[in-house]
């Protein structure tokens, strides 16, 4: 490649990476502002733990769409998609699923006994301090644990979006010193969200989140199709046929519930971790910290 087409390739970099940015920081500026905003109307316990009780339901359902449109569904989700096809599907029901539960079974429950957690509730009918403490203790563990990884994949995606590459700088810093500052500050303002504007600021940003990605899946669901012409035989083929699993990748038991001939124990595993999974997906998301 010639000279001046470098040039080129890393003025267009640096124009992306500035825009990128921009558009980060508008965003954050605006969700800072939403949080603001809610923190001078949250005057009593309910305003700052329940919202005032006094969001519609379609607000609630796209505040709970918003936070379960998290790493998991955009990196995770789609990764185990596109390794295990149809099988990679299960994830994303069991977790829809799993919100049912806690809405039936935790959600309710707490809305009936006019208490904010389940601390509260466990408190108000058991001895207060050893309650409170096992909840701490196992809130704070099971937090840092599933936020571990939350965080990791927020910094893995931002860094992807700022192009923070190996061998590459991000104001003055070195690629991995940069994506721990990534992190930090990805962490940072999630706390502000949550301590400062309390459930009303962090309901109205995940509204707002959950608007923004609808619309940019959308948007990328149509430009995808419009490359196919709208023919989703022809896209699943194509899917199938690098995914390098064949009519296989369209079908059920590529990854669970493989039935193995001749090894009868093998196929009982296989089963069983179907079953596991879905134990796993439905109590396992209603017991994080959502």
């Amino acid at each position: 490649m010639e000279p001046h087409l470098y040039l080129a390739a890393d003025a267009d970099g640096a124009s992306s990476r500035s825009l990128t940015i921009t558009l980060f920081l508008v965003f954050v500026a605006i969700t800072l502002g939403i949080t603001i905003w809610a923190s001078r109307q949250t005057k009593t316990a309910t305003d700052y733990y329940a919202g005032g009780r006094s969001f519609s339901g379609f607000q609630n359902g796209m505040a709970i769409g918003g936070d379960y449109m998290s790493a998991a569904s955009f990196l995770g989700i789609a990764g185990l998609i596109a390794l295990y096809g149809y099988d990679g599907f299960l994830y994303s029901i069991g977790f829809l699923v799993a919100w049912l539960v806690a809405l039936l079974l935790v959600a309710e429950f707490l809305r009936n006994s006019g208490r904010y957690t389940m601390a509260d509730v466990l408190a108000f009918r058991m001895r207060q301090r050893p309650v409170r403490t096992a909840a701490s203790v196992s809130t704070i563990v099971v937090s840092i644990f599933y936020l571990i990884a939350q965080m990791v994949g927020a910094g893995a995606l931002v860094s992807l979006l700022l192009g923070i590459r190996p061998g590459t700088t991000f104001l003055g810093m070195d690629a991995d010193t940069a994506k721990i500052a990534t992190i930090i500050l990805v962490g940072a303002l999630m706390i502000v969200y949550v301590v400062v504007g309390g459930m009303k600021g962090t309901t109205y940003v995940q509204i707002v989140k959950a608007f923004m990605l609808m619309t940019g899946a959308l948007v990328m669901t149509l430009l995808v199709l419009a490359t196919y012409k709208f023919n989703l035989s022809t896209l699943l083929g194509d899917a199938a046929e690098q995914s390098g699993k064949g009519a296989a990748f369209l079908e059920p038991g590529l990854r669970y519930g493989v039935e193995t001939a001749g090894d009868a124990a093998k196929t009982f595993y296989s089963k069983m971790d179907l079953l596991s999974l879905g134990i796993a997906l439905v109590l396992g998301t209603a017991g994080l910290p959502h």
